[in-house]
């Protein structure tokens, strides 16, 4: 079974477009991460096998992309690689259970 970011609401798998990244083997830097996964899945913690997707990191987290060939006009394929300081970001921020209960007491019948 390929591995999926474990972001809520995100199923990435790697393709073309998508890295996944494992969690940080330095204690500080992976619980920034988990901090940030936490924010949209509470008391979630990582597991070995936990992974985040490269759409979760703004640009300025991965290391420059090799430039010689591009120079040349030439396709680069290349796995992008985050920097060792990088912490994700971008999560998008989903709806609550209880919110969602609100929600619905409040529609006319």
């Amino acid at each position: 079974m390929p591995k999926r970011c474990v972001a809520a609401g995100c199923n990435n798998y790697p393709s073309e477009h998508i890295s996944l990244f494992s969690f940080p083997k330095d204690e500080k830097l992976r619980d920034q991460w988990t901090q940030q996964v936490q924010r949209t899945r509470g008391s979630w913690l990582p597991t070995p096998s936990s992974v985040l997707c490269s759409e979760h990191f703004t640009a300025d987290c991965f290391e420059e992309a090799p430039g010689l060939k591009e120079s040349f006009g030439l396709e680069v394929r290349y796995k992008r690689v985050v920097k060792p300081t990088a912490v994700p970001s971008v999560f998008e921020m989903l709806p609550t259970t209880a919110g969602m209960s609100a929600l619905q007491i409040h529609l006319p019948l």
